[in-house]
């Protein structure tokens, strides 16, 4: 009896760790939408935007408008971006994230959108878009 609660417990064991791995991993999220915008002091018609990412990701930014877009990588892996962009206020722009995963290739999320208005952590620093 002991024999086959032992052998029981064996394959209710293998079969819960073979379940473990074989659910499904979660994807990877959207970055954070900018929590940081502000026109650029350098160059007029140029934003500053800088939000959350997962640390090490490569962020992609596109201005829907002028269907241009910006690539950085979080080269310091400490889990922001900061990227410019041409843009005008009111301006709908879209920021994913890919991330490099070692044996497995590299998983991109899906995208947030944004408006582009000034805006600091604290937040929106005037309401000009609808």
């Amino acid at each position: 009896m002991l024999r086959f609660a032992l052998a029981a417990l064996a394959l209710a064991t293998s079969l819960l760790a073979g379940a473990a791995c074989l659910s499904p991993t979660l994807p990877l999220p959207p970055p954070e939408p900018a929590d940081t915008i502000r026109p650029s002091a350098a160059t007029e018609g140029v934003w500053q935007i800088s939000g959350s990412c997962t640390p090490g990701a490569r962020v992609s930014l596109f201005n829907q408008r002028t269907q241009r877009g910006v690539i950085e990588d979080d080269a310091d892996g400490n889990g922001r971006y900061h990227l410019e962009i041409e843009a005008e206020v009111c301006d709908t722009l879209l920021v994913w994230q890919e991330l490099i995963v070692e044996g497995s290739g590299t998983e991109v999320s899906e995208a947030a959108s944004f408006v582009v208005e000034e805006r600091t952590p604290l937040g929106v620093v005037s309401d000009a878009c609808p």
